[in-house]
């Protein structure tokens, strides 16, 4: 029988389950099995949300942010020329847009009389576009875009976000990578 280093990770091969051994700084990782050849995820990073400072990604769905369009600043010469009057029809066109990111999933509600729901599981997401002007850049808005491997284009299309890298961070620590 071959003696378990201490300090190590073990866990038995998803193929052949023959017991393996990693090195700590391999948890999160995706490793070869010497054995049969199959591809193992490490244990010990799959709660990198957790590490991060926000909810785990087991466990119930918890809401972790809610975004809306931050029209003014997204369009201030807009709003500057136009003397707000832009801004309010732009804001109030925008009035029921709301995005929720939880641990499971981002949902993008638009609408304020009439309602349109999108979803994407975090376990599915393949593409995170973010698109910003410069001007956008000086003022931290931008276009997110979100696409999963279940459908062909992107499937959440948002406009006029506020901290649209850190909105991507936060989705990066709930899907797998």
């Amino acid at each position: 029988m071959t003696q378990l280093n201490p300090g190590m990770i073990r866990k038995p091969c998803d193929g052949c389950e023959r017991m393996l051994e990693f090195r700590p700084e391999q948890a999160g990782s995706k490793v070869r099995c010497p054995h049969c050849g199959d591809v193992n995820l490490v244990p010990g990073s799959e709660d990198r949300a957790g590490a991060a400072g926000l909810p785990p990604d087991y466990g119930p769905e918890q809401e972790v942010m809610v975004l809306r369009p931050s029209m003014v600043r997204a369009h201030p010469f807009l709003t500057i020329f136009t003397l707000g009057i832009g801004a309010i029809v732009l804001w109030f066109r925008h009035l029921g847009d709301r995005i929720h990111i939880t641990n499971k999933r981002t949902i993008m509600r638009q609408g304020l009389f009439s309602k349109s729901t999108t979803e994407v599981l975090h376990d599915h997401v393949r593409n995170i576009q973010i698109s910003q002007s410069f001007l956008n850049r000086i003022f931290d808005v931008g276009d997110i875009g979100i696409s999963s491997s279940g459908q062909e284009g992107i499937e959440i299309q948002a406009f006029a976000i506020p901290h649209p890298n850190e909105v991507k961070k936060t989705i990066d620590h709930y899907r797998p990578m």
